[in-house]
Parts: structure tokens; C-alpha cells; sequence
């Protein structure tokens, strides 16, 4: 199993486009040693070729052109990435699905919440389905394990995470245990976590 970090900041990034404390500061005039990044978005590989993008970040254009194993040179549009993971539906974690658009359709697995989240509040998956095919949900069920037919030897179980959902979510400040999920990876060839 591969894993390529492709973010690992927060929301906005690092730095972040509109804060002003002493480490973005020190980033942008190089005062400080440390290096920008973008935000969290993992990819995972059973084989190297074929990858898993879990969350796509609003950064995904960014990051997809500085992770050149995520490319696909064998075909005039697209990318390695053949299934798409949400581990909840804030903007941070969403967004970049917009920016995917030109590579639909397009496999995620969410929850039933996430999905009615990203139907109702911040409407992704119905906008694109307007591009060939759109977004097709694979339901996710917290605490049942699941694998995508792109990496078949890895097997992914959502753990539920006390976090809030969307302030667009109707269920704001009383989320249920789909809103938010951990994901716990396993590689079944080798039996390693």
C-alpha cells in the first residue's frame, strides 16, 4: 500500500491567503524555516498506478501537478485517481470536486449525511451531474468496512469522529455519526494497517 500525502494544512492552506500572524508572516517573507502547504487531502495505491483520492481539497489542481505518480499518461484527459472518499462534507474536503469536473464521471463513497449534505446545502453532486455522468455515491456505512473496485486489496472502515457538520447542513450543531468519519485503511494482501 502507497500513501502520498498531497495537504496536510487546514482549511485556507499555509499559508493561509488572509492571516497575518507571526508564522504565515514568517512564510511569506521567509523569516521563518518552514514550508507552505496546502490543505489535507490524502491519495492511496494498492499498485502504484491506480489510486484512492480521499477528500478532494479546493487545492486538488495544485496538488495533482505536484504528485506526477497521480498522472495517467496513457490517455489524453484524466489521472490515476479512479475513486474519490469523503470523510465529511465541509468545503475543505469538497470543493476540489468542482475543479474534477472535466474528469467525470467520477466514484465516491460517502455517507448517507455526507451525501445529502453535498445535495442540499453546498449542492456538488448535483451541479456535476451536468458533466458526463457526474458523481456516482457508493453509500458508506460507519463501521462496515468497504473497497473501491480501482484498489481492490485495500479495505476502508469509517469511524464515526464527534465533529460538527457544515454551517450550510441542516443538522448544524447537532450532527449525527455520519457527518464526520475517520477512515481506518487496511492493506489485505499484507495484512497491515
Amino acid at each position: 500500500m502507497q500513501i502520498k500525502v498531497l495537504g496536510s494544512a487546514a482549511g485556507g492552506g499555509f499559508p493561509q491567503w488572509n492571516c497575518n500572524c507571526k508564522n504565515c508572516q514568517g512564510v511569506r517573507n521567509k523569516t521563518l524555516n518552514a514550508s507552505p502547504r496546502t490543505q489535507s487531502s490524502i491519495a492511496i495505491s494498492d499498485d502504484g498506478k491506480n489510486w484512492v483520492l480521499c477528500n478532494a481539497s479546493p487545492d486538488i489542481c495544485q496538488q495533482l501537478l505536484a504528485a506526477p505518480e497521480l498522472n495517467n499518461p496513457n490517455v489524453l484527459r484524466g489521472t490515476g485517481i479512479g475513486a474519490i472518499i469523503l470523510t465529511d462534507s465541509q468545503i475543505d474536503h469538497s470543493a476540489g470536486l468542482l475543479s474534477l469536473r472535466e474528469g467525470c464521471p467520477h466514484h465516491v463513497w460517502c455517507t448517507p449525511e455526507v451525501h445529502d449534505d453535498l445535495n442540499t446545502g453546498f449542492p456538488v453532486f448535483t451541479m456535476l451531474s451536468h458533466w458526463n455522468g457526474g458523481l456516482i455515491h457508493h453509500p458508506v456505512v460507519p463501521l462496515a468496512s468497504f473497497q473501491t473496485a480501482v484498489c481492490p486489496r485495500i479495505r476502508f472502515t469509517a469511524i464515526p469522529i464527534l465533529s460538527n457538520a457544515p454551517p450550510y447542513s441542516r443538522y448544524r450543531n447537532r450532527p449525527l455519526p455520519g457527518h464526520n468519519v475517520a477512515l481506518f485503511i487496511e492493506d489485505t494482501l499484507r495484512g497491515t494497517s
